[in-house]
């Protein structure tokens, strides 16, 4: 088991690689900034052949590092301007407020009101 090297990795205008050949590691395409957490992440919790075995069987890389805890920089924050942990348990209990906040909007008087209007 081979443990990621800091050094090795190269960050590319939101491009993502490792090692002198320059293997394929993730792409951060609207925000290159959690690029860094990424690979503090990945570092802490991943091998060389655990990580790109799963990205070879065809694994997305946010998906991967979730699997193991990791929740990007702007989710955490705004799981602790909710009073929650900033962990993948946190996220899940504020998308189902969020999702449950919404439902209650989308059953509110005035959306009956206009589903009534526009079924007529």
């Amino acid at each position: 088991m081979t443990a990621f090297q800091k050094s090795l990795f190269n960050n590319d205008h939101g491009w993502v690689s490792y090692g002198p050949s320059r293997k394929f590691v993730a792409r951060f395409k609207y925000a290159p900034r959690p690029a860094g957490t990424f690979i503090n992440f990945l570092i802490k919790n991943f091998t060389e052949e655990e990580y790109f075995g799963r990205l070879d069987n065809g694994e997305s890389p946010l998906p991967i590092l979730e699997s193991k805890g990791y929740v990007m920089p702007h989710i955490k924050k705004w799981l602790k301007e909710a009073g929650l942990p900033p962990t993948q348990a946190g996220y899940k209990i504020w998308r189902d407020r969020r999702t449950a906040e919404a439902a209650k909007r989308l059953s509110s008087p005035i959306s009956d009101a206009i589903a009534k209007a526009t079924a007529s």
